[in-house]
């Protein structure tokens, strides 16, 4: 009797916190996990598992819905692209000149119902995306009425204004398991530490005042890989206190072949591999955990292979060497970028991806209709139809489990 009653009082006493831990949320990466992750050796994962993935740059995806009241829909393309299991696209999420990341300020319910609606739309169709947050070096500042070098500057309104569009972002979607990743900038390191390599437009950015950018540049728009890593680092830190998951990538592009030598000595020298390691790591501070590449290889005549390190270096031997070097400061290597002027040069490519061990690559550019000129691809391109069958490689190789992610996270997210 006396063993019974100390039970049940026992039990009384509990029940209200038992009930408590019950109603209590978990954290959103205990329970399913949204989107790429990075890691602590450097491996891409998705759902806890190795992730390798081929996907499209998408250019106007979002960008369509602020630059026209009326555009073509994006979603039959959409569809498209997942009936050939094509996992993940790359999307700018800003406007491109200063008066299209105006419309976030000036009508912000407008902004954000296009922007749902398209995150829905992948939801719906179980594409990821890489949401790229400030496609150009120059709109943030452009907006507030600043010399584009203060996104090296953490106190200036750039930064104030830049911190605020990442959380309005990055909180509305932080649930939404077709955001698999985020992306601070498009090439920023290209216009970086040009300041002494002769006159405009060398390291300026565009002028087009009719969309928003002043009537003309000054030397204070050119800017350094310092203000870069600044920059990154201060987005990075926004990023993070709110979504302390998913994979950061830089979003540069294909390093210069003096890209450390201009840092340190304004000078057009080849870097050593060391050094391309040592601006690689300055280019993807704190957790910046991927860093990008964009290798458009159209130095040399035949497209496939560049001078570099005082010497030819091969497209397989690049990326090699640029996948080895992320490894080595445990990061995953994005090719971000990348075409295919024939199918040959193409299937080569995509050859030379698989035997770097790169998990994460993306084509430039998936467009409604081919377009020669933005070198833009359609669903009826040999690209498409390569890059269908490179992710079902994956699969039957086992290196992509979308099976295991969609079913589990299918459902709308959207605040």
């Amino acid at each position: 009797m006396k063993t019974t009653l100390t039970l049940l009082i026992t039990l009384l006493l509990t029940l209200p916190v038992m009930l408590h831990a019950a109603d209590a949320p978990k954290p959103v990466s205990a329970q399913t996990p949204r989107g790429l992750h990075v890691e602590t050796d450097g491996t891409l994962t998705l759902a806890g598992k190795p992730f390798y993935g081929m996907g499209f740059c998408y250019y106007d995806g979002f960008l369509r819905t602020i630059r026209k009241a009326k555009y073509s829909s994006y979603a039959p393309a959409l569809k498209k692209i997942a009936a050939s299991k094509i996992p993940f696209i790359r999307v700018p999420f800003s406007g491109f000149w200063p008066n299209e990341l105006k419309v976030y300020q000036t009508k912000p319910e407008q902004y954000f119902r296009e922007m749902d609606l398209f995150v829905k739309t992948c939801e719906e169709n179980n594409i990821g995306i890489i949401a790229d947050l400030f496609w150009t070096k120059f709109s943030v500042s452009d907006v507030v009425g600043e010399s584009v070098n203060q996104i090296g500057n953490p106190a200036s309104k750039t930064m104030e204004y830049a911190r605020k569009y990442v959380r309005d972002v990055v909180s509305r979607y932080k649930d939404s398991p077709a955001i698999w990743g985020w992306e601070i900038g498009n090439e920023f390191n290209l216009a970086a530490d040009l300041d002494k390599q002769g006159e405009p437009p060398l390291g300026y950015p565009y002028v087009l005042a009719s969309r928003g950018t002043p009537a003309q540049r000054t030397p204070a728009d050119r800017i350094t890989s310092q203000d870069v890593e600044v920059y990154f680092t201060e987005v990075e830190k926004a990023i993070r206190s709110i979504d302390p998951y998913r994979m950061i990538s830089n979003g540069t592009a294909d390093f210069r072949a003096s890209q450390y030598r201009l840092r340190t000595e304004r000078a057009w020298k080849d870097d050593t591999e060391e050094e391309l390691r040592a601006i690689m790591d300055i280019f993807s501070p704190r957790t910046v955990n991927v860093i990008s590449v964009h290798i458009t290889l159209d130095k040399d005549k035949d497209g496939m292979s560049q001078k570099r390190f005082n010497r030819v270096v091969e497209i397989e031997e690049l990326l090699s060497i640029y996948v080895k070097l992320a490894k080595q400061s445990r990061k995953v290597l994005y090719m971000g970028e990348f075409h295919g002027d024939t199918d040959a040069n193409f299937v080569r490519k995509v050859k030379a991806i698989k035997a770097s061990g790169m998990q994460l690559s993306s084509l430039w550019n998936y467009g409604d209709a081919a377009d020669a000129k933005t070198k833009s691809f359609s669903d009826e391109s040999f690209m498409f139809t390569r890059t269908a069958e490179a992710n079902q490689q994956y699969r039957d190789e086992g290196l992509q489990n979308l099976e295991t992610y969609w079913p589990k996270t299918s459902a709308s997210s959207t605040k």
